[in-house]
């Protein structure tokens, strides 16, 4: 029984040690498989903390000024990883603006377009000013909702930016829009929260921005044209030529209008000189319109027709250039092309996540089979050493009962040998008093009975032996614990272990009763045993 629960106990415990095994196998594969993903998170929260330290700068690569959400320019459009989606948005901006301002206004929306295409997002600034680019071309379009929803995105995330330079760009755009949409007295609204914000943040060229749509108005003349004379004196300190000609344009507009014909003239020229020399053909177009008014106001028809010619040349050139249909084929084919490669890409991860599942899975199958077999194959040998022990221990106990079974048929056997013994010695003194011819008789008895005697001694002899031989491995650990035990001691000892009374060890040891008690407690003695201790159960312990 107790071999059987300290096999059962090992059992449980082989199987914890299997199942525990089996889980921690299953999650370090787990972890092995997903690694991948958590080091592309890490990476994608690196460049998260990034957003927003995007450096602007002030002129384009011709030294022509710009506004100061000008992204920098980036040469080639290779996108391999987010940071190359950040420069390829970030180039793709700057090109919108150099075609804003060349009046081309499909390329601008193309690469607008190609700036919120590949921008990442969680890139949030580069995406928003992105954004704010497209309301404005959609502004120029006359798109009333498409500039609705691009401006109502980019309102959300500048508050929550809290960038004041944004802030100021994005109510410069606002007021485009009312502008356009609405009426000037709102547009004008915030076009003077675009410029007290720019002062209040020492942004120079937003607020000369802002100054130059303010003069365009529900303002006075007057006022007008202080805005005016502001927005040039800024725009000639930081070299904006841009903003410089369109303020010189729209001050012609105001001399016009007041019948400054001259000083209209005078800034008119200005205007389409930068225009010529810059590129800037929407600009161009604005001048020699404003140019053909003045000479028509001064009578001067020839010069009007002259002018209103060279419109019709530069029109022709700004509509000679892709069209907006063309470009917007163009975009919805790669939008369109993005969702597939989007939804090819989803279909792709999906598939990598079920190999890695089903990886996964097979893998703790094969582990567990693995576990369960050795399992199994510790289970057999275990039992199979059980069967071992167990036959051992029905053999020892045979034996043990054997010997048990032969002392006592040896002491019993002793004790008939003193009978019979005591027999032939009175058989002995019978013949002293029989006749002489009947002692013959008698004396052949009494051989008889020592000749039983002899053959008798014999077999005892021989399962002495035989018992002393069984239990030598008892006797040879008796004798390691022991040395000083005397050959007497180990038989006694041997005769205790069988369960043999003190009588039946006197027999067998030829003594008294009284001896086998004193060689009991001098082998106490030499075992070290205290009182409380059985020296019969100490013995069986061996």
């Amino acid at each position: 029984m107790v071999i059987k629960e300290i096999f059962n106990s090992r059992i449980q415990i082989t199987l914890k040690v299997v199942t525990a095994s089996a889980v921690l196998l299953s999650l370090l594969f787990s972890l092995l498989l997903l690694s991948p993903s958590l080091l592309y998170s890490q990476d994608t929260s690196r460049a998260d903390r990034n957003i927003n330290k995007i450096d602007l700068i002030k002129s384009d690569p011709r030294g022509k000024s710009t506004l100061p959400q000008r992204i920098v320019p980036v040469a080639g459009t290779k996108v391999e990883n987010y940071e190359d989606s950040i420069a390829r948005a970030q180039f793709s901006i700057s090109k919108t603006i150099t075609n804003l301002r060349v009046g081309n206004i499909a390329m601008a929306l193309f690469y607008i377009h190609d700036a919120i295409l590949y921008c990442p997002v969680k890139e949030i600034r580069t995406a928003t000013i992105a954004q704010s680019y497209y309301a404005i071309i959609q502004i120029k379009l006359g798109n009333y909702s498409t500039s609705v929803n691009a401006l109502n995105m980019c309102d959300s995330t500048y508050q929550k930016m809290g960038d004041l330079n944004l802030m100021a760009f994005h109510s410069n755009n606002m007021g485009l829009f009312y502008r356009r949409f609405k009426t000037k007295e709102l547009a004008d609204e915030f076009f003077n929260r675009a410029y007290n914000i720019a002062k209040a943040v020492d942004d120079k060229e937003i607020a000369a921005l802002s100054l130059n749509n303010l003069s365009q108005g529900t303002a006075s003349i007057e006022k007008r044209e202080s805005y005016l004379k502001e927005a040039i004196d800024i725009n000639k300190q930081s070299g904006n030529s841009y903003n410089l000609a369109e303020n010189y344009l729209n001050i012609s507009r105001i001399y016009l209008t007041s019948g400054r014909y001259r000083d209209a003239m005078q800034f008119i020229d200005l205007t389409t000189s930068i225009s010529r020399e810059s590129g800037y053909n929407e600009l161009l177009y604005n001048s020699y319109e404003i140019r053909s008014e003045i000479f028509a106001a001064m009578g001067n028809y020839k010069q009007a027709y002259e002018s209103n010619r060279k419109m019709s040349e530069i029109k022709e050139r700004i509509e000679g250039v892709q069209s907006i249909g063309d470009v917007e084929s163009i975009i919805q084919g790669r939008i369109l092309s993005k969702k597939n490669f989007e939804l090819n890409l989803q279909k792709k991860e999906l598939d990598i996540k079920k190999l890695n599942l089903t990886l996964i899975v097979t893998i703790s199958l094969l582990v567990i089979s693995l576990l369960l077999l050795l399992y199994i194959y510790y289970f057999i040998n275990s039992r199979r050493k059980l069967q071992c022990l167990e036959s051992k221990h029905m053999l020892m106990e045979q034996q043990k009962q054997y010997v048990e079974s032969e002392l006592v048929n040896i002491a019993t056997y002793l004790s008939s040998r003193n009978e019979l013994l005591e027999n032939i010695q009175a058989s002995l003194t019978k013949t002293y008093k029989l006749p002489e011819k009947e002692i013959l008789t008698e004396i052949r008895k009494i051989n008889l009975h020592i000749r039983n005697l002899q053959s008798k001694n014999s077999d005892v002899e021989s399962v002495l032996l035989k018992i002393e031989k069984i239990n030598e491995g008892f006797i040879a650990r008796l004798s390691q614990n022991h040395p000083d035990l005397t050959k007497n001691d180990k038989n006694i000892a041997l005769f205790l272990r069988a369960n043999l009374s003190t009588k039946q060890i006197a027999t067998l040891m030829d003594c008294s009763p009284k001896s086998v008690n004193m060689a009991r407690y001098r082998m106490r003695t030499h075992l070290s045993l205290n009182s409380d201790t059985n020296l019969v159960e100490y013995l069986k312990s061996l």
